[in-house]
Order: structure tokens, then sequence, then C-alpha cells
């Protein structure tokens, strides 16, 4: 009825009291709505029809839909009026909209969300479906739990590389799925998803994406590295790299942070604490069989519970110098000369 009384009204541009009548619209109610009607060359009666048919209409329409008018912009997923999702963090957009005030704030919860302890792996492989290339590798920098299902070997090896890398302080495996821009066999440009093996997150707060393969791997892909690369660099401030296995097993760097992220501090293993302590005292630089020399308690003793203290005996084949540099190395507080295999020889300097 409004929609053909509309119509009626946008051919004839007059309305008769028969029309209002069949619409609602009373006497009384005309009455009413007479003092609030603005002046115009047309006639109060076609002003309030008008009037009516477009509230009448508006409220139809809200009823139809059944939800507020989309927004052009969303607000912050973690904003207080809409407490953020799993889903607001699981797609990072290569093109993000433009001009809104919230796109330097939503990307950096959406960082903060993959390095957290709620965060969940985008892929994740059930315990009775793994293959036999899959390992589990245990870490300390994994907020959400202390292992990582890899997906082969070689992610496997990137990730002992990663975790005994001081400069990187979280790891996060397969993080979140990057929208890009690619070619397809058309060579035309269509939106492609990908789920790198791993994020970081460097001490100075960079960002950066991770795959891992095998230098013969069919699952190379050059031109899908370089859209990436651009659209994470020019978009979201992050890098991506692909780390292949000849660039992995580089030494002596392979063999310096495997020896790191073995000395790790995990629990349930002798506190080191006063050494540590004793070494980051000293006058840097200086070795390794230096600060041996340097420190009181060097030496590691162990004896039965039931002994004395004075029937302690050093312990065979344990370093303790030389593990506490490596914690410290670790954790960031010194730094090592990686440039050569790690031994009691290597210079140890404050880290700045």
């Amino acid at each position: 009825m409004i929609s053909h009384a509309k119509s009626f009204r946008v051919r004839n541009m007059k309305l008769r009291s028969q029309d209002l009548e069949s619409c609602g619209i009373t006497k009384g109610l005309l009455e009413h709505l007479r003092p609030l009607i603005l002046p115009s060359p047309r006639s109060r009666v076609n002003n309030v029809a008008l009037s009516f048919f477009h509230v009448k209409r508006s409220v139809q329409d809200k009823r139809r839909s059944g939800r507020k008018p989309s927004q052009i912009t969303k607000p912050l997923p973690s904003d207080d009026k809409k407490r953020s999702t799993e889903n607001d963090y699981q797609v990072l957009l290569q093109c993000l909209p433009h001009a809104n005030v919230w796109y330097r704030e939503h990307l950096r919860r959406t960082f903060d969300h993959i390095f957290s302890e709620h965060h969940e792996p985008r892929i994740v492989f059930p315990p009775r479906v793994r293959e036999h290339g899959r390992f589990r590798f245990t870490t300390s920098k994994y907020e959400t739990g202390n292992s990582i299902v890899t997906r082969n070997k070689w992610m496997a090896h990137g990730l002992a590389l990663m975790d005994g890398d001081p400069d990187i302080v979280a790891l996060s495996p397969y993080p979140i799925t990057i929208r890009y821009l690619g070619r397809n066999a058309s060579n035309g440009v269509q939106w492609k998803d990908h789920v790198p093996d791993l994020a970081v997150l460097r001490r100075n707060g960079d960002v950066a994406f991770m795959d891992f393969f095998h230098d013969l791997d069919t699952r190379r892909d050059d031109d899908r590295t370089h859209a990436i690369q651009i659209s994470l660099k020019e978009d979201c401030s992050a890098s991506y790299e692909v780390m292949m296995a000849t660039q992995i097993l580089k030494q002596p760097r392979f063999f310096n942070r495997n020896l790191l992220h073995a000395n790790r501090p995990r629990s349930g293993e002798v506190d080191l604490t006063m050494v540590e302590r004793s070494i980051l005292e000293q006058p840097f630089p200086m070795t390794i069989d230096e600060l041996t020399d340097a420190l009181p308690r060097n030496v590691l003793v162990e004896r039965w519970e039931d002994e004395a203290r004075s029937a302690a005996k050093p312990t065979a084949g344990v370093k303790v110098v030389f593990s506490a540099c490596l914690r410290l190395c670790y954790l960031g507080k010194v730094d090592l000369d990686m440039s050569k295999p790690l031994s009691t020889s290597s210079i140890v300097s404050r880290r700045v």
C-alpha cells in the first residue's frame, strides 16, 4: 500500500483526503502534525503524506533486514563495546581499508594476539593422523604450549635455528592466513591464501613470517614469495622469508644455535642463578676460560643425600660457567662470538 501510494504521489504530485485515510492518516493525526510541517509551496497535506511515507518505509526496511545498516568501517575487535574473538585474527589481508583510524591499532593487536597464550594455530595435526615426517619440537618461546608439531624435519631444524637466536623472543607456528594478490593460470590477478610455517617476534618489535623447504621441494614458489613479501612490507610493515635446507644447515651458525637451544633454561634443572650473577658482575669482554678462573664458584659438586657436605665431589664433564654463559646468551643478556664454533675460548661481551 505504501509503495503504491508513493508511486501515485510521484505521478500525480497531489493527494486527496481519501488517499490519506486509506494510508492510515486521520484528520486528528493531521491536525496534530500540522504545526510541525515547514512552510512550502506545496500543500500541507502533500508534505504530511511524503513525511509519513518516508518514515513508514524506513521502519519497514529496518524490520525486513532485522539488523542495523552495514558500516563502511568496523570498530576495533577488542573495543570495550565489542570483545575480540578468534575470527578477528584469522586472516591478514593485503589491502586493509584505507583512511581508517584503527588501522595501526588493529594491526598491533593482531600481532599481539598471534604471540599470546590465547592464539590457536591455523593448522592442527591430530595425533592419530600424523605422518612419519612430522616431529615435535620443544621450546620455551611458544606461549600457547611448550611444543610445536612440525610439517617436516626441515621445519624442525629451522625452529632450532630460530629458537637459538637471542634476538628472537617469541615463536608462533602456523600463525595466520595471509591473503595476497597473485597470478592464476590464465595470467590474471586473483586473491590467494597462504598459511606460513612460523611467525617470529624480534626484540626490536619487528614481526617476520617464515617457510622452510628443501632445495628440491616442489611446493617452492618464487612468484608467491615475491607477492607475499610485497604484501607484508607495504601493508603490514612485516617481512617474509623462505629458508632452504642449505641456508638452515649453514655452519657454524647451525651448530651454535643448536647449542644455545640445548642449554636453554628449563624447569627441574640445576639452578645457576648465583653463577650467572657473578658472570654479569665481571668486566667484559672476557673469554669463558678467563671467567672460569675469575669466579669463585666455577664447578658443580654432587653428593648422596645421607653424606656430609665435605664429601661432595666435582661433577665430571660439567662446565658450569660455560653452561651459564650459554643461558645468558639465550636470554639476550650477553653476546658470544658466533663467527666460530662456541667453545671455552669464545669471547663473551656485554649486550648493548
